[in-house]
């Protein structure tokens, strides 16, 4: 709870323009926390893509912060958050004009247009938790992969990351279906051990 003019009063129900005037910290978390989900939405209409979207936001909230005092009173607060969040697009096209890049989160939605991994957050897909849960599992599965014997990790990455039948991968190793088979079997099983190890 911040004090606005020595009142008691929650900085949630604070105008956005009072938050500013605040100066403190917690006055200017509130006004990204406000912000932050909307202006990312902008950006990334706007250059196409998350990344991009998601360093608009940071660079944004930076030029607000080292340029609060140039703030008008009585102005409005949200025009001018957007007026920033336009300019530093503006500048991020500028850029990408001179030095072209392909957009790594671009994917195709049901409807055949592009669906980058904001549109799918923003469309109700995964929350950043899920995803956060999902990414700790895949970086301990990862780990846990590059700690198996050669022998096993090989056999493994070929059947499920490559998706090699076992024949296939039985020919690539010069080796006999069942041993194949019998080295996917203790690999899986050391990989379920690890990564549940970590979870306890």
């Amino acid at each position: 709870m911040a004090y606005i003019d020595g009142r008691a009063e929650a900085v949630a129900e604070a105008s956005d323009e009072a938050l500013l005037a605040l100066g403190d910290d917690a006055g200017f978390e509130r006004l990204v926390r406000r912000y932050e989900r909307r202006l990312f939405n902008y950006a990334r209409r706007v250059l196409g893509n998350s990344a991009d979207a998601e360093d608009v936001v940071q660079e944004t909230f930076l030029r607000v912060y080292g340029h609060r005092h140039r703030f008008r009173a009585g102005a409005a607060f949200r025009p001018w958050v957007y007026r920033i969040a336009t300019n530093v697009c503006r500048d991020v096209l500028r850029k990408k004009k001179r030095r072209p890049t392909v957009s790594l989160d671009a994917g195709r939605g049901a409807d055949g247009e592009s669906a980058g991994l904001g549109e799918r957050m923003a469309s109700g897909g995964p929350d950043p938790a899920a995803a956060a849960v999902g990414s700790e599992t895949a970086a301990r599965l990862a780990a846990a992969v590059e700690a198996l014997p050669l022998k096993q990790r090989s056999v493994f990455v070929m059947a499920r990351y490559d998706g090699l039948p076992y024949a296939e991968i039985a020919k690539a190793l010069k080796v006999p279906v069942g041993t194949v088979k019998s080295r996917m079997n203790t690999a899986v099983n050391a990989l379920m051990a690890a990564v549940g190890e970590e979870r306890t």
